[in-house]
């Protein structure tokens, strides 16, 4: 079935978004083809539908049914980008109510986008001493956090292996059920400064992604961090977003609008 797409890069994390008639459960299998070598070459994707909410311009439902920052902050670029007037409402999945969203064009298809970012969350310390992880030798504790629809380990270390990174996940999926997981482990850059480098899974979309940039991770760490009050600035493979936290969450960063088209997929329309 031909859908039309749009393409979108959040420092580096692309994203694509799909629209058209499909039924809805016919969406992950869709989002899926959609994200792979042969189609868009994506790390993420979601669907574009009508929102839950009169107050929402739009409404995108991710992969694994997940909240994701980063999808919001392109959500926001693109609706700026169609007309909308800043400020105004968007809603993903995984978050139980609209959120507010700026965004103001730099030129070249490129937008800096401002979007807040669900409160709900639930912190717990996890002790590594008594974990078996033979290939990351790391000690003390780690903090899961559980956000709308995607819960974080977040933790402390440089340079964490390949095989780290799954032992890690391994033991994240086992202390908590989510519709999507990430590894987050960082490096302390100075004052309000962070270095990530992100993994995600979404067990429904069998995807296991290094993410250039990670929206809901940088969330995370600020929440780990106990960072109240403050904005922090989180580096990652493919670039700086920022996280400011207070009375609300916001998460901030560039995103480029790289394509738009059709494309071609496996399915039924409805």
């Amino acid at each position: 079935m031909e859908l039309d797409f749009i393409k979108l890069s959040p420092l580096g994390n692309t994203t694509v978004f799909l629209r058209g008639e499909a039924a809805r459960d016919a969406h992950a299998a869709l989002l899926c083809e959609a994200m792979d070598y042969d189609h868009l070459a994506a790390e993420q994707a979601g669907f574009l539908v009508a929102p839950h909410t009169g107050e929402a311009l739009l409404r995108v439902e991710m992969a694994g049914g997940e909240f994701c920052g980063n999808a919001t902050l392109s959500a926001a670029a693109l609706a700026a980008a169609e007309g909308a007037a800043s400020p105004f409402f968007v809603e993903c999945s995984g978050a139980a109510a609209p959120l507010h969203a700026e965004a103001r064009h730099l030129g070249a298809g490129r937008w800096l986008a401002r979007v807040e970012m669900p409160q709900a969350h639930e912190l717990r310390r996890l002790s590594l001493e008594r974990e078996s992880l033979g290939a990351t030798a790391l000690g003390g504790a780690a903090t899961c956090v559980a956000l709308s629809g995607i819960t974080h380990l977040v933790v402390e270390a440089a340079d964490l292996s390949a095989a780290g990174y799954d032992e890690m996940l391994a033991f994240l999926m086992r202390e908590a059920k989510a519709d999507a997981y990430g590894v987050v482990p960082f490096e302390r850059m100075g004052c309000d400064r962070f270095r990530i480098r992100p993994y995600v899974a979404v067990p429904s979309a069998k995807s296991r992604v290094f993410e250039r940039a990670c929206g809901s991770g940088s969330l995370a760490l600020a929440l780990a961090e106990g960072s109240a009050d403050k904005r922090i600035a989180v580096e990652q493979p493919g670039g700086t977003l920022f996280v400011e936290r207070g009375v609300r969450l916001f998460l901030e960063g560039e995103v480029l609008i790289s394509c738009r088209g059709k494309v071609e997929l496996a399915g039924v329309a409805r």
